[in-house]
């Protein structure tokens, strides 16, 4: 890898979308639809080459991000991932504090991870954070807001990994996103957040990485302690499969994370107007790259930003 002190600016525009395998393509939209604002995109397949063909896939759509949800034929595995990880563990949807969204998730079949069964204020800022799962045992975050920065009644707020080497991980996506952490804490802790994570004694560092329309949440849990991950788990295992990253130019950022000693896994290939080319972090969480071309379906272009926070793309925004 590069010099630590060293930093190469990128090409990403942004998180393109998250990839999410589902059991149900087709009752996992009725599920997410029938409480948020998420619009499903005419589209049913926003990426490129994919590592194992679906049998059937949709694309919810929000004002900042998408979400790609893929069935695959076989044998359904629930087993979840752990809150402690590792790995991809969760999604995080906001909205403002009067939708009660996470109580309208639960009466629609949303098993509650957090204790009480109620979102949770953590420091008295106006926020309530809830962790639950879907039928598959997916979980994901809710964050009701006194004070939403964002218009409407929903966001796609970030997607969280799980790792037992933060430091590692940090420096990773710092020079593969090539800006800052904007926020970083090493000793996150305390009743309340027990309650959040269902986790008695729970014990954490953090740090968080603006992409430019979504942010990149990495936690590394001390107590109790993130083991360190097995082989990568299947594409199609039941969760959260893929982080997609829009570039402006694929070439340069190929030639950019070969310096980083990344090896790619598969060939560029247009595929839907998308080549996209994959990749794994240090833990062997699964990430993509991919330039649309002018006529591809989704673009990250056409999505809200956080314009507040630095990114890739801007990285001295908020200084």
């Amino acid at each position: 890898m590069d010099n630590p002190a060293t930093l190469v600016p990128s090409t990403i525009k942004g998180m393109h979308h998250i990839g999410i395998a589902v059991s149900d393509v087709e009752e996992s939209v009725n599920f997410y639809q029938s409480v948020t604002a998420l619009e499903r995109h005419k589209q049913d397949n926003i990426a490129g080459y994919l590592p194992e063909p679906c049998e059937n896939s949709a694309v919810l759509k929000g004002p900042n991000g998408h979400l790609q949800l893929m069935q695959f034929a076989g044998d359904t595995d629930l087993t979840e991932v752990p809150v402690a990880g590792p790995g991809v563990t969760h999604l995080c949807l906001q909205s403002p504090a009067e939708d009660a969204l996470f109580n309208q998730f639960l009466t629609n079949g949303a098993t509650s991870v957090s204790k009480g069964g109620q979102p949770i204020d953590l420091n008295g800022q106006g926020v309530h954070y809830g962790y639950a799962r879907d039928a598959d045992n997916i979980m994901f975050e809710i964050e009701q807001l006194a004070e939403p920065r964002f218009e409407g009644p929903i966001w796609i707020a970030h997607i969280a990994l799980v790792t037992p080497d933060l430091d590692r991980s940090v420096a990773f996506y710092r020079h593969l996103l090539g800006v800052e952490t904007y926020g970083h804490a090493n000793k996150v802790m305390g009743k309340r957040f027990d309650e959040v994570t269902g986790i008695e004694d729970v014990r954490v560092r953090v740090a968080w990485f603006n992409t430019g329309n979504m942010v990149l949440e990495i936690w590394e849990y001390v107590n109790p302690r993130t083991p360190d991950p097995d082989e990568p788990l299947p594409f199609s295992k039941l969760g959260y499969n893929k982080i997609a990253l829009e570039v402006d130019d694929l070439h340069a950022e190929l030639l950019r994370i070969k310096h980083m000693g990344v090896e790619c896994l598969n060939e560029p290939e247009e595929v839907n107007g998308v080549t996209e080319i994959y990749f794994r972090d240090p833990d062997g969480n699964l990430l993509s790259l991919l330039e649309p071309t002018d006529n591809a379906q989704a673009s990250v272009s056409n999505l809200a930003q956080i314009s507040w926070l630095p990114s890739p793309s801007n990285p001295t925004a908020g200084n």
